[in-house]
């Protein structure tokens, strides 16, 4: 019999008291998931009620669509969190493992704890939702684009919807990253722990992007070659496809990135910019996390402005800032997440007589690296599913103008650069002495 005796539960809390950081930052991402799902289930679901008529069966399509793009994007986004969140606990799960937890213990307080932080996110999320729809329904019908009889019904199908993405992403997140924790001797975890997100990247995640990029084309040329209106309704899922590519092959493109920054950090970034580069280099794993939201944020804002210079409707407008309102969100709360992580790196250089001016002169150089990586990401997937697409369903990549390129390129790197150094203040106000023995603030 194990000496090891805590509740599943107890575990659990155990495990969300010593690092608090990675809760909140999964309890938020699964806040902006349920809102944005509830907001565009009720528009397809109150679109459905209504009486039927070409007004009414167009808003009906555009729901569903929007339903089903962003249950995807939540799918996505929920998993890259959740592997985060239990990635960044892996020195805590290696402990316990060392005083006799086993690995199926390890795996449900994982399960425990996405349970419980999906139950606590669903009404909060539910109301924000209920919210966001008025929001979008009043536009809507300011704008003369909602059907006559048409009323607004935010109930109990757009909850249970809601309810499900949260419990199964969640789930499904979890046990991917608590899998990987639970096999991990507790020697190897305790030593990879001293540098965070040390890592390398392994050959199923490799073979994973490569299958995903091939996908992506193939779909791609699918499109290319069938109708104007398939072609349409499939560069959504193209695009997604393009995405996964980026997030499963983030470690490679962090260090891409890193390659390509070198110079320059290294040419006026001095101490600091060679400590970027290191730390860059040896966090890759952690980096794709920041990339992938980043990368959806870039890809989406290009596609769906090039859309927009031929169709300028209200809803088309709310649903790109929908869109890139929430993949924005989420690339702010995972680098929030990212810096908080590493309070006791900071001290540690602080100890060794590093001031808190080249700290954050480290961070901004990383944030320099991401935001490359990131930006460039998603605009060369936006490239990739328009430059063969784009013209023909009439929404050719030439159609977006030089000013937008340049507002994504300066609005996502001062979100990087915005969301990477929010945390340094408070973290920078701890004794460098206290936080050496710390994990997180």
């Amino acid at each position: 019999m194990s000496l090891f005796a805590p509740t599943t539960t107890g575990l659990a809390t155990a495990s969300v008291r010593a690092r608090p950081s990675a809760f909140a930052g999964t309890f938020a991402a699964l806040v902006f998931s349920a809102t944005v799902v509830t907001a565009c289930v009720a528009l397809a679901v109150s679109a459905a009620k209504a009486p039927v008529s070409p007004k009414q069966a167009e808003l009906y399509d555009v729901g569903v669509a929007f339903s089903n793009l962003t249950v995807y994007l939540a799918i996505f986004v929920i998993g890259q969190v959740m592997s985060l969140a239990v990635a960044q606990r892996g020195r805590e799960s290696a402990l316990l493992r060392a005083i006799g937890a086993e690995p199926k213990q390890i795996r449900r307080m994982v399960a425990t704890e996405a349970l419980w932080t999906s139950v606590l996110a669903l009404p909060v999320g539910y109301g924000l939702g209920a919210l966001l729809a008025r929001v979008w329904f009043d536009g809507m019908a300011a704008n003369g684009m909602v059907p006559d009889g048409m009323t607004l019904t935010v109930g109990l199908i757009p909850l249970f919807t809601t309810a499900g993405v949260l419990v199964v992403c969640s789930q499904l997140g979890g046990m991917i990253a608590a899998w990987r924790a639970s096999r991990t001797r507790p020697s190897a975890a305790l030593a990879d722990s001293a540098v965070q997100g040390g890592g390398r990247a392994g050959r199923v995640r490799a073979t994973a992007a490569v299958a995903f990029l091939v996908g992506a084309i193939g779909l791609s040329v699918a499109a290319g070659a069938g109708s104007v209106e398939d072609a349409a309704s499939e560069i959504p899922v193209v695009l997604l496809a393009y995405l996964v590519a980026i997030g499963l092959a983030g470690p490679w493109i962090g260090r891409a990135a890193t390659a390509v920054a070198a110079p320059l950090l290294r040419r006026y970034g001095g101490v600091a910019g060679e400590l970027a580069i290191a730390g860059a280099r040896a966090r890759s794993r952690r980096l794709a996390a920041a990339i992938t939201p980043i990368a959806m944020m870039t890809a989406f804002a290009v596609v769906q402005f090039v859309s927009l210079t031929g169709e300028m409707d209200w809803m088309a407008v709310f649903g790109t800032l929908l869109y890139a309102g929430f993949t924005g969100l989420v690339a702010a709360n995972t680098l929030v997440m990212l810096t908080l992580e590493r309070l006791r790196e900071f001290s540690l250089l602080r100890t060794v007589g590093a001031e808190k001016r080249q700290v954050r002169a480290i961070v901004v150089a990383e944030s320099a690296i991401t935001a490359l990586a990131g930006l460039g990401g998603g605009a060369l997937a936006a490239i990739a599913v328009l430059a063969p697409l784009g013209q023909k369903v009439g929404t050719p990549l030439s159609g977006l103008p030089v000013w937008v390129w340049a507002a994504m390129l300066v609005s996502g790197t001062g979100l990087v650069l915005a969301a990477h150094c929010a945390p340094l203040a408070r973290m920078l106000r701890v004794r460098p002495i206290d936080g050496v023995t710390r994990r997180s603030t």
